[in-house]
């Protein structure tokens, strides 16, 4: 046997192992030399493959809706946060102490306009 990859068979191969599984189980005389590739381990790999197949595709549709779900719930949770921290603006006002204990700056301690470059001292050259 071939030695074990991890990468994925492409579908287009895939298909046509599919055509050729087909073709040896329809063969009435086949009788390999080598027991590891009669035709029931081939009906048995195809069928084992087709039923993983089917669970991971489950598996990818229950993390989908779990993800989903939770982005959701995310979401909800953010625009909570986001009305909590304007009610506690409306409250008590922009200039509170309560609004520091949000990690929001009080009004006057904001910075407006553009940041100005630090004076040099034109004597000193």
């Amino acid at each position: 046997m071939a030695v074990k990859k991890i990468a994925r068979v492409s579908q287009r191969v895939l298909k046509k192992d599919r055509q050729i599984v087909a073709a040896v189980l329809a063969l009435t005389d086949y009788n390999p030399s080598n027991s590891d590739f009669t035709a029931e381990r081939l009906g048995e790999a195809l069928r084992s493959m087709d039923e993983a197949f089917k669970a991971e595709q489950l598996a990818l549709e229950q993390v989908t809706k779990a993800r989903e779900e939770a982005i959701k719930l995310e979401s909800q949770l953010h625009e909570l946060v986001l009305g909590a921290k304007r009610q506690v603006l409306a409250q008590y006002g922009d200039d509170s102490d309560e609004i520091t204990r949000l990690g929001m700056k009080k009004k006057s301690e904001r910075r407006y306009g553009r940041p100005r470059k630090p004076k040099t001292d034109s004597s000193k050259t």
